[in-house]
């Protein structure tokens, strides 16, 4: 089984677009993190975005993949909206397109996390003394200089937390949005390891295939936490 898993085409492409996945995790904690930071200087209504931000993160991803799903199908209400405002030649079938599922797919999994990161760093932002923002604004910090060298390292070990989160979630918590979604397609442009996984174990009643890609998936999963914890923790005795 595992010969096999080697010479598989269709494992390596799925491994291919989990580490895309895994790509996609700067892009997800940057709009928390924005996010947080804007609701943080309580702005008005910030008590109101931040239940709708989080609203998302409560909806099962079923819920979430059946929706888009219809939204963005070819004669969906996304193409609609695109054709009103004379940008018609940007519709297409967004699910359905080789080159674009996988980057809309990548879109919806941040729409559907992202307000649980959101409430994660107002956590920490909230541990964070004002003092410490009230002084740096003094001094003059403002804009990307306040965020690199203020923001970032107050919120260091959150920001390490929640990354090692969504690399763990790239790769084993997305098969509900790809099984309702695109089951894997168009071709095998949105095959995720995990959804492969189940396509040989129940579909192909593969156990032993199954079982040998499990056990792939939990030593790419494994290796590549282990490498993060070691980068983030590099340079600490």
């Amino acid at each position: 089984n595992f010969a096999e898993l080697l010479g598989d085409d269709v494992f390596r492409t799925a491994v291919k677009h989990n580490l895309l996945l895994v790509g996609a995790v700067p892009l997800w904690l940057l709009v928390s993190l924005a996010l947080a930071l804007l609701i943080h200087q309580d702005i008005p209504g910030s008590r109101f975005f931040r239940a709708a931000f989080f609203l998302p993160s409560v909806l099962s991803p079923v819920i979430v993949g059946t929706l888009f799903t219809a939204l963005l199908r070819s004669t969906g209400p996304a193409n609609g909206a695109l054709k009103l405002l004379g940008l018609g030649t940007l519709a297409r079938d967004w699910l359905g397109d080789p080159h674009a599922a996988l980057p809309t797919m990548v879109l919806v999994m941040l729409w559907c996390i992202f307000g649980m990161g959101v409430i994660v760093f107002l956590a920490g932002l909230a541990a964070v003394p004002k003092e410490l923002f009230e002084a740096a604004r003094i001094d003059g910090a403002q804009g990307w200089s306040f965020l690199v060298y203020i923001v970032i390292p107050s919120l260091r070990y959150v920001i390490e937390f929640w990354a090692v989160n969504l690399v763990v979630w790239s790769f084993t918590s997305l098969f509900a949005f790809v099984y309702v979604m695109t089951g894997g397609g168009p071709g095998y442009a949105t095959m995720l390891v995990e959804y492969q996984l189940y396509l040989q174990a129940f579909e192909f009643n593969r156990m032993g295939y199954a079982c040998a890609l499990g056990t792939a998936l939990f030593m790419v999963v494994f290796g590549i936490v282990l490498l993060q914890v070691r980068l983030m923790t590099r340079g600490e005795d």
